[in-house]
């Protein structure tokens, strides 16, 4: 069982009750430092109310929605990279008021040195690593699109976004190819859209697509403009689909035939001219969900491995397939797996299976019995630090009713 294994390395997993009694996403690690001191890392996860004992940090990997730095961002115990912070204030129009620390540095936290490591997931996108008190080798990847910085180690925390060995859709590779001949087959003919998530992916397309030797402007919503300027290089000229701008030459709005001949040559679509000019790219990049918005003449794209879209699909990823997932654990050779994201899927019981059937204790964030209270259970008062016991580093708690009553 998991649990001796973490116990003998002084490793306890818990998982926390939130206020509204199901269970918070994620999970929570507990171990004593180098100095004998019982510490408590959050791991991509929402905050606790304040009136019950706080982790000693939230670790947040990066800035997507589903590893939930929106809410731990506003905890004076949060720690993410300064990519990552801004990624944050940007998405969500908060001010990030936790640490931050720059990828590839070292920082203290509880009294515990943890280093940092890149992913390239997305911008700032950070494994976290330590080692307790026994010597115990603790490596929290969040998701990973190259491992090939990643430290060995002897409890891995990890993702299985497309770790299903039985699916097809989760075995890849990205499709640049793809990406180029939907630009080369409709380029000066229509306008192209490409359906990419506004952070991280969006930011890959727009770096592809100037790699690939396209030089006109490219189209988005604002927020995902404004996370492309702030982390690709070479971005090139970025527009809002919606902006309208003054006439370059005559007052009333028209452009001249040479400017108008420049944009049509460039692949730059028709342009309106109604006193003010609306920019018609030929290239925009847009979430997922925008696509449906645009008009019928318009050549639309999705850049994702999923298979749940009503448009046409070209494969590029920010995470590993199944293949390199394997790859990732075997290179690192940890004595115990945790697959913890994503969070309720039940691709991470299907990878951690997978896993013990190559040689590798594994186990998902579903087989996690330990559930820590909200402090409001059965009439009795307690707090996050209650059930677990610095005398024994595993002792599980087992509510049966809330076990139940969330089929953990």
């Amino acid at each position: 069982m998991y649990s001796k294994e973490l116990a003998e390395m002084g490793v306890v997993l818990f998982r926390q009750q939130n206020e509204s009694g199901g269970i918070k996403p994620h999970l929570f690690v507990r171990f004593k430092s180098v100095f004998g001191n019982l510490v408590t890392f959050a791991i991509d996860t929402t905050r606790i109310a304040q009136k019950s004992l706080q982790p000693d940090a939230y670790l947040i990997t990066h800035a997507h929605s589903d590893h939930y730095g929106k809410s731990a961002m506003l905890s004076e115990q949060a720690w993410c990279s300064s990519e990552t912070a801004k990624a944050l204030e940007i998405r969500y129009e908060k001010n990030y008021l936790g640490n931050t620390f720059e990828l590839g540095e070292t920082f203290l936290a509880g009294g515990v040195c943890v280093q940092t490591f890149p992913v390239h997931h997305t911008a700032g996108a950070t494994a976290f690593y330590w080692e307790n008190e026994v010597g115990t080798r603790i490596l929290v990847t969040g998701d990973v699109k190259d491992a090939c910085c990643l430290p060995p180690c002897d409890v891995l925390i990890t993702e299985a976004s497309y770790g299903d060995p039985e699916d097809f859709g989760c075995y890849f590779d990205d499709d640049i190819e793809g990406i180029e001949e939907a630009i080369l087959a409709n380029i000066g003919k229509k306008e192209i859209a490409f359906g990419a998530y506004e952070f991280g992916k969006a930011q890959k397309a727009v770096t592809v697509i100037r790699q690939l030797g396209y030089n006109g402007p490219i189209a988005m919503n604002e927020k995902t403009l404004r996370l492309t300027e702030q982390f690709t290089d070479s971005a090139g000229e970025l527009v809002l689909i919606s902006e309208k701008r003054e006439a370059a030459a005559a007052e009333n709005g028209e452009m001249t035939t040479a400017e108008n001949e420049e944009f049509a040559a460039a692949g730059n679509g028709e342009i309106d001219v109604a006193g003010k000019e609306t920019i018609r790219c030929g290239i925009s990049v847009v979430p997922p969900h925008v696509l449906s918005e645009m008009n019928l003449e318009t050549q639309k794209y999705v850049l994702t491995c999923r298979t749940d879209y009503p448009f046409q699909n070209i494969r590029l990823s920010d995470h590993l397939d199944v293949n390199g997932l394997t790859r990732m654990v075997q290179n690192l050779n940890p004595k115990v797996t945790v697959v913890y994201h994503p969070n309720n899927s039940p691709r991470t019981k299907k990878f951690a299976k997978h896993l013990n059937k190559t040689g590798f204790l594994a186990v998902s964030l579903q087989d996690i019995k330990n559930i820590v209270g909200n402090g409001k259970q059965n009439g009795a008062q307690k707090t996050s630090a209650d059930p677990i016991s610095p005398q024994n580093p595993y002792e599980e708690i087992r509510d049966e009713r809330e076990i139940k009553s969330q089929a953990v």
